[in-house]
C-alpha cells in the first residue's frame, strides 16, 4: 500500500468531528500553497503578460467582467 492509500484509508476511520477539521485544515493548506505560488509567479514576472492584456483590454473596451 503507497502512502496516498494509506492517508485514503486512514480518513476512512475519522469520525464527522475529524473528517471536518481535516477539510478546514487542508482547505488552509490549499489557500496558503496557492498564495505561495502566486508569489513565487509575481517574483518572476510570470503574470505579466496577463497583466498587461488586461489592461489593454480595459483600455480599449474588450474586457469583461466576471
Amino acid at each position: 500500500m503507497n502512502l496516498l492509500e494509506e492517508i485514503q484509508s486512514k480518513i476512512y476511520e475519522l469520525s464527522k468531528e475529524e473528517r471536518m477539521r481535516l477539510r478546514e485544515w487542508f482547505d488552509e493548506f490549499e489557500g496558503d500553497s496557492w498564495d505561495l505560488e502566486f508569489d513565487e509567479n509575481m517574483k518572476e514576472k510570470k503574470l505579466d503578460a496577463e497583466g498587461t492584456k488586461a489592461k489593454q483590454g480595459f483600455s480599449d473596451g474588450t474586457f469583461k467582467e466576471v
